[in-house]
């Protein structure tokens, strides 16, 4: 562990996992990928008397039994990777089931330290918990937390420091089960001691065979231990009550229930704001009324707040294009040169980074929503909907979070657990347009309508691509994909004010992603653009551009375009924030914003400026979703089914829109 201290966090699902480790490690954290998982894996560190502190967020999940990515990673890192300490983090609203996670880590390791979280909740739905008792029963220390307040932070860091250190010993409640299943563990763990099994505690490891856990079974075979797994499944049947697939988990929480009873009171409670808030929210009818409402308020807001910082951004842009062509001219730089800076670079990254605003407010309007609880009520209102496309309710959530990104609304994925429903929501996530397109689409619509029309332009090109995507839903599931609809389980955690932190780390990491790519791809895509744009002659019209867009121009006249468009829609599969500075090079007239509305509009008819945004906002994923699909799906065969669809759709809807247009006279 290179000296450092490693304390990883653990818990269920929306038990303020999150707060706590942005609390614990602020703005100092990583974001990637386990080892050969596609989980994600966040780090973090602080310091403390010179001392860094190295915090490694485990994924969210209900048990330690290996039905899913999710707790194989968890319980391996607490196995393999042996943390200083594991803090479990308990949701005290919900402590009952909670628990059950607690007993499998105490089975684990005993450098544990309980983080009783939400105690506030806990108190106003009427439950009084004695942390001291609760404690005692465990045999390791309990720190009540409100962790959006921060309260019981210092405490409970300086209690995990002290077990880490060896400061303070525990006593970790031990699982007792009755005779019958403890005489099969004590043979299997004789039978297990002459291998090689990696640190893993034979006691724990005897109940993962007697259940048939697959990581535990794939593991004592590559320990060459095939005999002693013949041995296990030729033991005959426990009878009854004594089957091992109902005794671990009924002993479990026979345990809990004693605890819960000595360690918690309930008093009478009354209506919580939860549930009043529920009973309107989830409502069968007015239910998807209010989602679509609160939908159309974070777009409202993020376009509305965001226009005149765009406007800023291009401000801003244009004077230092003006001060960088005055310097390089004054200093006598080559012709070229002052063209790929000012025009090239400068122009380029300016165009892109005018949609920041749009990117950085939807994410800050979404965490608000997400970190309110509110989220997972709209995962239950979209059940019914997502059902018609056998699909999970769940599959709702990163559809969403396109919007703003394709990227991280593809990593999000995750969170389904079945592969077929997860192959899905990444194929049709795509249909969804991302920041970048919505941007490029607000752009072109302000350029050629008005008023009242830009409005429902803009509703019209949405609502397509939200059919598009349950029609491509319904298609990849009954003819690429067939299976079960899967039954809709998801807890409902209490509402919350969210916390400032939370939400400026959720945004500030999903801008990053997009500066990111300014800087790097639409960088590279706006030097080769001008290059193309520049040479072989000072003409344009004979440019590489213009040849290159001239090849496919005979396939983009079926839907009205000309080259200019082709080699726009080209430099859009790098970044599709590159379309506006591409369609900018290509149709400007002296560099200028004015000059280049002035050039497109002469160029293209409404009904072009239309169908090019129909096409735009379906045709193939920027390079970096076409990276985060190979990554997610580990296949190249998918990655190319999401490629090779979308570009077929934008293709007939962009022919079909064109053609019916002109044979209506809208041409």
């Amino acid at each position: 562990m290179n000296g450092k201290k490693v304390m990883a966090l653990a818990g269920n699902p929306n038990v303020g996992k999150s707060t706590i480790f942005n609390a614990l490690t602020g703005a100092r954290q990583h974001v990637g990928n386990w080892p050969g998982k596609t989980v994600e894996q966040k780090k973090g560190y602080f310091e403390i008397n010179r001392e860094k502190i190295e915090v490694v967020d485990l994924p969210g999940t209900y048990s330690l039994t290996a039905y899913s990515i999710e707790e194989t990673v968890a319980r391996d890192f607490i196995i393999k990777d042996k943390p200083d300490v594991v803090i479990d983090i308990l949701d005290a609203s919900n402590i009952e089931r909670n628990l059950y996670l607690t007993l499998q880590i105490l089975e684990l390791t005993d450098r544990v330290v309980v983080a009783l979280n939400k105690t506030d909740i806990a108190e106003a739905e009427g439950a009084e918990i004695d942390a001291e008792k609760l404690s005692r029963l465990l045999g390791v220390p309990v720190i009540p937390l409100i962790a959006t307040h921060k309260s019981g932070i210092d405490r409970l860091v300086k209690t995990a420091l002290d077990i880490a250190k060896g400061e303070k010993k525990t006593t970790p409640l031990k699982i007792a089960y009755d005779r019958a299943v403890e005489g099969r563990i004590e043979k299997i763990e004789l039978m297990l001691k002459p291998l090689s099994l990696e640190g893993y505690p034979l006691r724990w490891l005897a109940i993962k065979l007697l259940e048939m856990d697959s990581a535990a079974v794939e593991l004592v075979k590559k320990a060459g231990g095939k005999d002693i797994l013949i041995d296990i499944s030729g033991m005959e049947p426990l009878e009854g009550e004594h089957d091992i697939e109902t005794v671990v988990p009924a002993t479990l929480y026979d345990i809990i229930g004693k605890i819960v009873d000595e360690a918690v009171i309930y008093k009478e409670k009354g209506e919580t704001l939860t549930d009043r808030l529920d009973r309107v929210l989830t409502h069968k009818y007015l239910g998807l009324p209010i989602l679509f409402l609160v939908y159309g308020l974070i777009f409202g807001i993020t376009f509305v707040l965001s226009t005149p910082l765009m406007e800023l951004i291009d401000t801003g842009f244009n004077v230092l294009r003006g001060g960088a062509a005055s310097i390089l001219s004054s200093s006598g730089a080559p012709a070229w040169l002052n063209g790929l800076i000012v025009d090239g670079i400068i122009a380029g990254v300016g165009g892109v980074m005018v949609f920041l605003p749009v990117i950085i407010l939807f994410f800050f309007m979404f965490a608000i929503v997400e970190n309110s609880g509110y989220m997972a009520r709209a995962a239950f209102v979209m059940d019914r909907i997502m059902h018609k496309m056998g699909l999970h309710g769940k599959t709702f959530l990163p559809l969403l979070l396109g919007y703003g990104c394709n990227v991280p609304a593809i990593m999000a994925t995750r969170t389904l657990e079945n592969r077929k429903d997860r192959l899905i929501a990444i194929l049709i996530n795509p249909l969804i347009p991302c920041g970048a397109r919505l941007g490029v689409m607000t752009f072109i619509v302000s350029v050629f309508f008005s008023g009242l029309t830009a409005t429902l332009v803009m509703l019209s090109l949405i609502m397509i691509s939200l059919g598009l995507v349950f029609l491509m839903g319904v298609l990849f599931r009954k003819f690429v994909l067939p299976g079960e609809h899967p039954p809709f389980l998801m807890e409902l955690p209490p509402y919350q004010m969210p916390g400032i932190m939370d939400i400026l780390i959720h945004t500030g990491e999903r801008g990053s992603i997009f500066v990111k790519k300014a800087g790097t791809v639409i960088v590279a895509v706006s030097i080769v653009i001008w290059y193309l744009s520049n040479y072989p002659g000072a003409n344009i019209n004979s440019s590489y551009a213009a040849m290159l867009g001239r090849t496919l121009e005979p396939l983009g006249s079926l839907m009205g375009f000309d080259w200019r468009i082709m080699v726009a829609l080209i430099a859009g599969f790098g970044a599709k924030e590159t379309t506006i500075t591409t369609l900018g090079v290509l149709y400007a007239s002296g560099g200028s914003s004015a000059g280049f509305i002035a050039g497109i509009t002469a160029s293209l008819t409404p009904l072009v400026a239309y169908t090019f945004l129909l096409v735009q906002m379906i045709y193939v994923p920027c390079l970096a979703t076409v990276a985060i699909i190979k990554k997610e799906t580990g296949s190249w065969k998918w990655t190319g089914i999401a490629v090779g669809y979308t570009l077929l759709l934008a293709l007939i809807l962009g022919v079909l829109v064109y053609g019916i247009g002109k044979l209506l006279g809208w041409g």
